[in-house]
């Protein structure tokens, strides 16, 4: 129960997130830089689910990147799981495969389209909801389960209501937590706290920040956000001169947007890593989360 605990307490929880690597070489790195951000002392790490290929394949890359940062850090572990493609025993032995490789909550997501996540969602698996696939995890474990949240709303949601029912709906199913798609103003989170609370899902929302140290990954980051980058940040990174002047840039917006969020009440950051370090690491000790400031 450490992850719900960290969520709780009065001290702004950290967190980061992973994806699974492909190849050994990839693998090494992403433990050293795990180990290394382990030194601020967080509070989950999370780790994404399917890289590798859909079905088997990617259970069996989710499972040994999980297991690999189970062995290098000292927070609790969080493993996505996705429903794409798959059945209800794969999907219930994933939950039981991912525990076994030292998992202590999970993330229990609806996950791409098939064809990637800009195509319309057609199911081609036993479930269909996110909602589904909590109610299922809830079957097997009573580990905390976490779900997404979506500042400007889901994609295909009829509104910004429907997106707060749909949030409320996977709270009833059993989800303690949920942690929210890449973000970039604070404003757009309080929406959607007040948003959800009126909808009736009272579980702690954690926002998801990532520092942007690459113009490459702008148009990804578009996609998953849901909105365009803010002006005013898109003029920044275009203005740098250089990486080192662009990370600088990506941190430095982060942090202002880390400080407007707890703020606000956020009961901590989810840093998306990109697998990487030094902006993870500038952030986490301008904000002095976890274990940052005695770094």
């Amino acid at each position: 129960m450490r992850v719900l605990e960290a969520i709780q307490a009065a001290a702004p929880s950290l967190s980061f997130e992973f994806y699974p690597p492909q190849g050994p070489d990839a693998t090494a790195r992403m433990l050293r830089r795990a180990e290394r951000l382990d030194r601020l002392a967080p509070d989950f790490v999370a780790v994404t689910y399917g890289a590798g290929g859909r079905g088997a394949a990617g259970q069996a890359a989710s499972v040994e990147a999980a297991a690999a940062l189970r062995s290098v850090t000292r927070a609790a572990l969080v493993a996505h799981l996705t429903l794409v493609g798959q059945s209800v025993q794969e999907l219930s032995d994933a939950v039981r495969r991912l525990t076994a490789a030292g998992a202590e909550a999970f993330m229990a997501l609806r996950g791409d389209p098939p064809g990637g996540p800009a195509a319309p969602w057609v199911a081609d698996g036993a479930l269909t909801y996110a909602s589904e696939l909590v109610a299922l995890i809830r079957e097997i474990s009573d580990a905390p389960i976490g779900v997404a949240a979506f500042p400007l709303g889901h994609p295909t949601a009829r509104s910004l209501e429907h997106d707060a029912a749909v949030l409320a709906l996977k709270q009833a199913a059993g989800a303690d937590f949920a942690v929210t798609q890449v973000m970039f103003d604070a404003e757009d989170y309080s929406r959607l706290v007040a948003r959800a609370q009126r909808a009736g899902a009272t579980l702690p929302l954690v926002p998801g920040v990532i520092p942007i140290t690459a113009t490459a990954s702008v148009a990804r980051l578009e996609l998953l956000s849901g909105a365009p980058l803010p002006a005013a940040l898109a003029d920044q990174l275009a203005r740098a001169e250089d990486g080192a002047a662009r990370e600088a840039v990506g941190v430095a917006w982060s942090v202002a947007l880390g400080r407007a969020l707890l703020e606000r009440g956020a009961p901590g950051i989810h840093l998306y890593t990109l697998n990487t370090t030094a902006a993870a690491e500038q952030v986490c000790r301008e904000l002095g989360l976890g274990g940052a400031a005695r770094v």
